[in-house]
């Protein structure tokens, strides 16, 4: 008789179970999910105290499965391991829930376990399901979502409805709890021991897991984990956190835990002991201020500002991962001091020097280290500094802006070197940012390809202190513009330009073409339409001086000459060409 009235009361469970209304998963392109890209379930596999849940079955392509038919047996207090894939050959993150209060709503609080980044088919990927010690007996709906990585939150914030998710599919099946009971226990249990780890998830943060051992277990236990800053004993519940093992986000500053295990019949309880995750880092997510690039992985480094000796240092990097759908970075151990942060895309089509696009960024938002945000950072916490990537805009024309970077302690030129690899900003005196360029091996930069308009050259240096060029006026009869040279004056950290007037070059002629461009040396030069007599060629460096120059003899309005130039290094040089009817000024560059 009693075997007759638990499979009765069982029955009911169901019933009330199956009565209820649950959101259907409906991802955006849940077809596609099925078809194309695989990111549905192939296998989920769950061995309870009694029975097993495997279900190996195809997808629909609506994004959902209700698969209530399949059950298992579970225990309150119970640790059990679920095995998750997918056919998707991308990472995937999975959450689970059980409606233990069969309202036809699967909240955060019953949530029993997930994996985050997980791999495609046939890898095993397995985790964790707890049963809270509180679990009645009764039959319940659970619900196994998994959804794209890379389009999608993470466990533990995973929506079991889907609502707005791109891909991934959700199942349901049906769970037996056998052997709860909310009384039972008497007197004062034992609190047990706590401990606190973290490990790895989907991107560069951690996430924090929690366990106690030793406590008093039993039927009528619950268990409910509360957290405090560190050190500071004012503790709170944590919602939803009543397992002996949990995995939660990590923390913004130095947190204490503990696990509080009570005696529902007794209303008796005791704090486990207190475990301690200590957090020590600058991290921060990445936006744009247009278009977000094709590759949006970036590079950012730390800088250390030692406020006392006035100096700023590089001391590490770290490359961006996706946290959702932002570049996230993060930086850890650093110590208590002031620090800055700074970015470069690592698409070479959103950010190349000279062209429109993303140029290194300070955080907040600020392509100068002297507009850049300071974060003054204390050990044992956690700051953020965002980065919003500032955007240059180049206007295409046929102008031509270049010179050259030297380095030295003192005023004059003896022992001057190439400033090699520095970061130079052209900005239009009307709208602000308009690309970024290096210097090479010899000091020279060069901003071509660009509008006739009004313009400034502006080096950027950390610690030095920049003055920019005077305003360069591009015309159409003046469309070339070299010798903008700069000096960084090491002792007194400053960047300033050496040169005293500028001097437009003329622009080139139709009537002449020259080629190869770029060259080994060696170029041929055609004239038409031309004036006989004797022409003089020019070439010039960046700085505007002279590293070579020869003649030859127009004979005829149509012709061409063979110029040989020996010596001469790699780089980007003026060649000009003038007689009585030429005055031609071209870019070329030598590489041998």
């Amino acid at each position: 008789m009693k075997k007759i009235i638990t499979l009765f009361t069982l029955l009911c469970f169901a019933a009330v179970a199956e009565a209820q209304t649950y959101c259907t998963p409906a991802p955006t392109y849940a077809s596609s999910s099925c078809s194309a890209y695989m990111m549905s379930i192939t296998e989920f596999h769950l061995a309870g105290s009694s029975g097993a849940i495997y279900d190996t079955m195809s997808c629909t392509g609506s994004g959902y499965m209700n698969n209530t038919s399949m059950s298992c047996t579970l225990a309150p207090s119970g640790s059990y391991t679920a095995t998750i894939n997918t056919g998707a050959s991308y990472n995937m993150n999975c959450q689970t829930w059980i409606d233990f209060n069969n309202d036809g709503t699967f909240q955060s609080t019953e949530s029993v376990g997930g994996l985050n980044s997980f791999t495609y088919a046939g890898t095993g990927n397995t985790y964790g399901i707890y049963m809270p010690s509180s679990a009645t007996s009764g039959t319940y709906r659970m619900r196994v979502v998994v959804n794209y990585s890379g389009m999608g939150p993470t466990y533990p914030s995973i929506d079991p409805c889907m609502s707005g998710y791109a891909y991934g599919e959700g199942r349901d099946y049906s769970i037996v709890i056998s052997g709860g009971s909310s009384s039972g226990c008497s007197g004062t249990p034992t609190g047990g021991t706590a401990s606190a780890s973290t490990s790895a998830a989907s991107c560069a943060y951690s996430m924090v897991n929690l366990a106690v051992t030793g406590y008093t277990t039993g039927s009528g236990i619950s268990l409910q984990w509360q957290s405090s800053p560190a050190g500071a004993s004012t503790w709170t519940n944590i919602s939803g956190a009543t397992n002996a093992t949990e995995t939660l986000a990590s923390p913004s500053v130095s947190t204490d835990y503990r696990c509080v295990v009570s005696c529902g019949s007794s209303s008796m309880s005791a704090n486990s002991s207190t475990a301690t995750v200590t957090i020590d880092k600058i991290y921060g997510h990445i936006s744009y201020s247009s278009t977000a690039p094709d590759t949006t992985s970036l590079f950012v480094w730390l800088i250390y500002h030692n406020v006392s000796a006035g100096t700023l240092t590089a001391i590490d990097s770290v490359t961006t991962c996706m946290d959702s759908l932002s570049p996230y970075y993060e930086f850890n151990g650093m110590g208590t001091g002031s620090y800055l942060v700074k970015a470069q895309s690592l698409d070479i089509t959103s950010s190349t020097p000279g062209a429109s696009g993303y140029v290194p960024t300070y955080g907040a938002s600020s392509p100068t280290w002297g507009g850049a945000t300071t974060v003054t950072h204390t050990a044992g916490g956690g700051d953020s500094l965002h980065i919003n990537m500032a955007y240059g805009t180049v206007t295409s024309g046929p102008g031509f802006i270049g010179g050259l970077i030297s380095s030295g302690a003192g005023k004059g030129t003896s022992g001057d070197i190439p400033a090699v690899h520095m970061l130079v900003y052209l900005k239009n005196t009307a709208s602000g940012l308009v690309s970024f360029a290096y210097t090479d091996a010899t000091g020279a930069y060069s901003f071509t390809g660009i509008a006739n308009g009004s313009y400034t050259v502006y080096p950027e240096k950390i610690v030095d202190t920049t003055y920019q060029s005077p305003v360069l006026t591009l015309t159409t009869s003046h469309e070339t513009i070299t010798g903008i040279n700069f000096k960084e004056y090491t002792t007194s950290h400053t960047i300033k330009p050496v040169i005293t007037t500028v001097v437009p070059t003329p622009s080139a002629v139709e009537s002449v073409s020259v080629f190869p461009n770029p060259t080994n040396g060696d170029i041929k030069i055609n004239w038409t339409d031309a004036a006989t007599g004797n022409a003089n060629v020019f070439v010039t460096d960046m700085a505007g001086r002279e590293v070579y120059s020869t003649s030859f003899n127009i004979n005829g309005a149509n012709g061409n000459a063979q110029i040989v130039m020996p010596g001469i290094a790699n780089g980007i040089y003026l060649l000009k060409i003038k007689s009585a009817s030429i005055n031609y000024t071209q870019k070329l560059t030598v590489q041998h």
